[in-house]
């Protein structure tokens, strides 16, 4: 599906990705302007967006006229997020031939933004060809400009006339009926949202778009159903929640789309289809041409966040969730936001983050992120208390269990070497999801690595290993099992597969040390146990290595099935 999509993308677009192999510029431009040129390039080629932005800019500044610095001026600022100047390097590269084919489209949606429709037709009608997914995207600009310019019956023949690729057909029915809408044709309009909002492949949108029609023309009743059967499937949707309080109540209807916010409207929806397919500068580009004509429509900005998060340009990402500063999607750009401060490793300032937000919401994703980001910093002792707020508060709205915060506070217990609390834990976890591997694996792995239970621990990992065959660590905690119950040559069959598919796993480098010697292969688990030194092993592992290395292994000291026969007895017992 992906490699048919992109066949529909212009000729040029390989030439937008900050990486890419540009054209040098001729001997007899000036060595400043090719200095920063390559300055550029560099920037591109280390992700540094506002790097590559401002050297193209310095570039063109110096070599004034110069298509592919104008076009690559227009395209890094547009990715870094400066929008002032991709506007005016937009129409320099427009002026110059406009060599992506894309510089048009953003001049338009400048133009359209800026109420200037006639001049924004103009650009569309002058533009080269764009190719199949641009020239749907400029029709659909083209249609509002003439709307703009009061041509509305045009508008609505072309749009009606309109073809396009299959997954893009879908969208251009909501496109019309917003057009109806704007024209003032709202028997019509009805009509026309009424088929096509369930059928639409962004429903959130199209019902929030006509929900808010039927309350302009007070239909609340309507409004308020349309709502509910929304909610049915996706009963948590912030939006459409506000949205139905709000017709319930009899507030005030949203105003009108004005015809720039209609036209991001029209394009979010292709756009948000084509970032779903393919992670690549380009994306971002049409997301910008929405921003333009609508700054604040929220699902937007996110989207915008997200995929700049995709392709490595997490800086720019955090400016977009942040710029959700109020409305029922700000909650949601907050944990996006902090999230991805998490993942830049600025985990102090994330915490803080998430105990603001939690403090100003007792919303229970806040008090997750808050418990996730304790969890991964050493505060165990505190996250498990949030997790079990957590389970405490959808257990109280009546919401399903979910064994993945039973797994977590598991998982801190476990840290803490609270090893009864971390078992109980993780069996109520598996209650509820009895298939989940990494589940199966911890508890399988603990129960081994304290000798309890070995049998059923046997049987959990090797489950969690059929179920996740591809998984390192759980491979691990197979030959684990093997060697701890005294079947060393399996072990060493399923460690050295382990270490195959996760070479730096120091804890399966460490095992498999351990199941060479037992087969007498002492000069290769030597090795294993020098190569575990060398990763990121635990305390406990590094001082055994270095123990092993010195003294090799003592006797074998496995607990047999008879063993532990009564121990699982007992714990049968206990548990009825």
């Amino acid at each position: 599906m992906k490699n048919a999509f992109l066949r529909l993308l212009p000729v040029l677009a390989g030439s937008l990705i900050l990486n890419s192999c540009a054209t040098i510029l001729p001997p007899e431009d000036e060595p400043s302007a090719y200095g920063a040129f390559l300055a550029a390039r560099y920037a591109g080629v280390n992700r540094d967006a506002e790097g590559a932005a401002s050297y193209y800019a310095e570039a063109l500044n110096r070599a004034p006229g110069d298509a592919t610095l104008a076009d690559r001026a227009y395209i890094t600022a547009l990715l870094s997020g400066r929008m002032d100047e991709a506007s005016r390097y937009a129409e320099q590269s427009v002026a110059a031939g406009d060599p992506s084919r894309l510089a048009s489209l953003y001049v338009a949606a400048d133009e359209i933004a800026s109420r200037n429709y006639s001049q924004a037709r103009r650009i569309i009608s002058a533009a080269p060809d764009y190719g199949p997914f641009n020239d749907f995207v400029a029709q659909l600009m083209h249609h509002w400009a003439l709307v703009g310019v009061g041509d509305e019956a045009e508008a609505l023949d072309s749009a009606r006339a309109m073809a396009a690729p299959g997954y893009l057909g879908p969208f251009i029915s909501l496109h019309r009926a917003m057009l109806l809408e704007a024209a003032g044709r709202y028997d019509q309009a009805r009509e026309l949202y009424a088929a096509t909002v369930f059928v639409t492949p962004f429903r959130r949108m199209a019902v929030e778009v006509y929900g808010g029609f039927l309350e302009r023309q007070r239909r609340s009743d309507e409004a308020v159903q349309l709502y509910q059967t929304y909610l049915n499937g996706a009963p948590y949707e912030t939006s459409i929640i506000e949205a139905l309080e709000r017709a319930q109540s009899g507030g005030r209807a949203p105003s009108r789309p004005t015809i720039s916010e209609f036209a991001g409207l029209s394009l979010f929806g292709p756009a948000a289809s084509l970032a779903a397919q393919a992670d690549m500068d380009l994306t971002v580009l049409y997301l910008r041409m929405i921003q333009r004509l609508d700054p604040d429509y929220a699902p937007n900005r996110i989207l915008l966040g997200e995929t700049l998060q995709r392709i490595n340009l997490p800086e720019v990402a955090l400016a977009e969730y942040a710029s959700v500063r109020s409305g029922p999607f700000r909650l949601s750009a907050q944990i996006d936001l902090i999230w991805l401060t998490a993942r830049l490793d600025q985990l102090d300032r994330a915490a803080a983050m998430s105990q603001r937000l939690l403090e100003e919401t007792g919303d229970n994703e806040a008090r997750l992120i808050l418990a996730d980001i304790y969890r991964v910093t050493d505060r165990c002792g505190e996250a498990i208390g949030l997790y079990q707020e957590v389970i405490a508060n959808r257990e109280a709205a009546g919401e399903l269990p979910d064994w993945r915060y039973h797994y977590f506070a598991a998982s801190c217990h476990y840290l803490l070497d609270e090893l009864d609390a971390a078992e109980a834990q993780y069996l109520v976890a598996l209650d509820i999801d009895p298939n989940q591997a990494q589940v199966l694996n911890d508890l399988g792995y603990l129960w081994l690595d304290n000798g309890r239970h070995l049998d059923r621990a046997f049987d959990m990992v090797q489950q969690a290993a059929y179920l996740e065959p591809s998984l390192g660590h759980i491979i691990d905690s197979l030959g684990w099992a093997h060697y701890r119950l005294g079947n060393y040559e399996a072990a060493v069959l399923e460690l050295e597969r382990a270490t195959a598919l996760d070479p730096g796993n120091a804890t399966a480098n460490y095992h498999l040390g351990d199941a060479y010697w037992r087969v007498g292969r002492e000069l290769e688990a030597r090795f294993q146990w020098r190569r575990t030194l060398d990763l990121e092993a635990d305390p406990a592992e590094i001082e055994g290595a270095r123990e092993r290395l010195e003294n090799g292994l003592p006797e074998a000291e496995t607990i047999t099935a008879e063993n532990n026969a009564a121990e699982d007895l007992a714990t049968e017992n206990s548990n009825p």
